[in-house]
C-alpha cells in the first residue's frame, strides 16, 4: 500500500531507503535456477557439493531478483517513470540457502532535466550483506522521476542535464 506520493523534488541525495533483509530457502534456489540458470551449482545437490562451492548457491540473477523486490517494495510512493539501466553488477561472495541478506540502499545522481523539467534523473545505489556482513551483491538502479512541477528549482539549477 503506498503511504504518499514522492516527487523528484523530495527526494535528498544520500538518503537511505528503508529496505526489509530476506532469505532464499534451498528450495526457492533450486526453483529458480531449474528455470533460468541451470548450472550445476545451482540444481544438482552432489554437483554442488562437489563444487569450489561446497554446496547449492543462489544464482546471480536470482539474488539480483530478490534485491531488486527488496528496493521496490523500498520506493513506496515514488512517481517513477521508468527505469532507465542497471549500474555495474559485483557479485563478490556467493549467495547460500537461508542466508540473510541485509539491503543498504541509498539516492544518489540526482538531477533534472533541463529540456523535459517535469522529469528528474536518480540513482539508487545499494550493497546486499549476509549474516557475516560480507558484501555479496553491489548495484544500483537509474530511475526518471516524476516532478511535482516543470518548474526548474534554484537550489538544484547546478546539476541539471541538457537532455533525457
Amino acid at each position: 500500500m503506498v503511504s504518499s506520493i514522492t516527487f523528484w523534488e523530495d527526494i535528498v541525495e544520500g538518503a537511505p531507503l528503508d529496505c526489509r533483509s530476506f532469505a532464499l530457502s534451498r528450495e526457492e534456489i533450486m526453483a529458480f535456477a531449474a528455470q533460468y540458470d541451470p548450472q550445476l551449482f545451482h540444481v544438482d545437490h552432489a554437483a554442488a557439493e562437489a563444487s569450489r562451492f561446497g554446496g547449492i548457491i543462489a544464482s546471480s540473477l536470482h539474488t539480483l531478483s530478490a534485491c531488486t523486490r527488496v528496493i521496490v517494495d523500498a520506493l513506496n510512493g515514488v512517481e517513477i517513470i521508468i527505469g532507465l539501466g542497471i549500474l555495474e553488477v559485483a557479485l563478490p561472495n556467493a549467495v547460500y540457502p537461508d542466508d540473510l541478506l541485509a539491503v543498504d540502499a541509498f539516492w544518489s545522481d540526482l538531477r533534472r532535466s533541463t529540456s523535459k523539467p517535469q522529469q528528474g534523473l536518480a540513482t539508487v545505489r545499494f550493497a546486499a550483506r549476509n549474516q557475516q556482513g560480507k558484501t555479496v551483491l553491489d548495484s544500483g538502479f537509474r530511475y526518471m522521476i516524476a516532478c511535482r512541477t516543470g518548474e526548474l528549482p534554484m537550489s538544484r539549477t547546478p546539476h541539471l542535464v541538457q537532455s533525457c
